[in-house]
């Protein structure tokens, strides 16, 4: 499969858990739901506009999860990189709330530049995010990816 295809099958994958995710609360998601949800809403934020984008937008309500999302998907380095952006907010991390979240945010002493240097080593990608999601989805949600390849 060419890493074209591999990433057009993530995107679809995630954009049908997301989907799900509009009509159905986090938890309410299966673990393998709640990865790949939060590690696609991670990614796509943080690509378009940082960590700072993540945390603003409603996607950093998943923030919680996303070290541990990562973890499970075999992106150690992701990981760490997103628990250091966590844990700017203190030990409780991002509140799971946007509101109180992007009042934090704007409250953050010198967050906007320890941000930026953290959406640098995220753009490093120490991980392969794409084909770790692939392998994560195809191990354990084979009936998602028949869905988006037919």
């Amino acid at each position: 499969m060419s890493e074209a295809d591999t990433n057009r099958e993530v995107i679809a994958v995630s954009s049908l858990v997301l989907a799900a995710l509009e009509h159905r609360t986090f938890e309410e998601l299966t673990e393998v739901e709640r990865v790949i949800a939060t590690v696609w809403a991670l990614e796509a934020d943080v690509n378009n506009g940082g960590f700072d984008q993540f945390f603003f937008n409603s996607s950093g309500d998943l923030a919680f999860f996303a070290p541990k999302a990562l973890s499970i998907i075999g992106a150690p380095s992701t990981a760490m990189i997103v628990a250091r952006a966590n844990a700017l907010f203190g030990a409780g991390g991002p509140p799971r709330e946007r509101g109180l979240r992007q009042a934090q945010l704007a409250a953050l002493q010198g967050a906007e530049e320890r941000l930026e240097e953290l959406d640098v080593e995220f753009y490093e990608y120490l991980d392969d995010l794409t084909a770790l999601m692939h392998r994560y989805i195809s191990a354990n949600a084979p009936e998602l990816l028949a869905r988006v390849r037919t």
